[in-house]
């Protein structure tokens, strides 16, 4: 079989626009409602649409003056949405440098498992250099040591090909 396209209904709550707020046809009032990111992915899913990623961070952004930034806790939000949909892939962010292999692989078992296989992950090293503070680090890992602990980290959650029982997004 040759190479397929996958289509994912991306979400990032606070907006990819410092601005996006303002325009008339935005839902503001409901970025907090569970319910208007679960019809979301009801619609991706009835669109035939291949998964609902949900991007997240472990540190705030530095322009939170201009825009709504908050961050949603990804496996909470996956959980709520999996319970909504039937068929549609859930991916969320974990970071490897700011989580533990053990963490990441209960989280990702537990919605793999609530959402009968549909989890998938989003592999990232969090180049937010903030995020070492939430940590409780004196300063943010350089980036050989982030990725480094990467390829570690994937093979311990998975195994030496990554992933299995997961989709992985790189």
């Amino acid at each position: 079989m040759g190479r397929q396209l996958k289509l994912n209904l991306f979400i990032y709550p606070g907006g990819h626009h410092e601005a996006a707020w303002r325009h008339p046809k935005s839902h503001t009032d409901r970025l907090l409602d569970i319910r208007f990111y679960q019809e979301l992915a009801q619609r991706a899913e009835a669109a035939k649409l291949d998964a609902v990623f949900y991007a997240d961070g472990p540190a705030l952004v530095s322009n939170v003056q201009f825009a709504t930034r908050f961050r949603i806790e990804p496996f909470t939000w996956l959980s709520a949405i999996a319970v909504a949909t039937e068929r549609i892939g859930l991916i969320g962010t974990a970071s490897t440098t700011y989580l533990e292999p053990y963490n990441a692989a209960r989280l990702f078992a537990s919605l793999d498992h609530f959402s009968n296989g549909r989890a998938g992950w989003n592999i990232v090293t969090t180049g937010a250099e903030r995020a070492a503070q939430n940590f409780g680090l004196d300063e943010h890992p350089p980036y050989a040591e982030r990725y480094d602990r990467a390829d570690d980290f994937v093979r311990v959650v998975g195994n030496r090909r990554g992933c299995p029982g997961l989709r992985c997004v790189r």
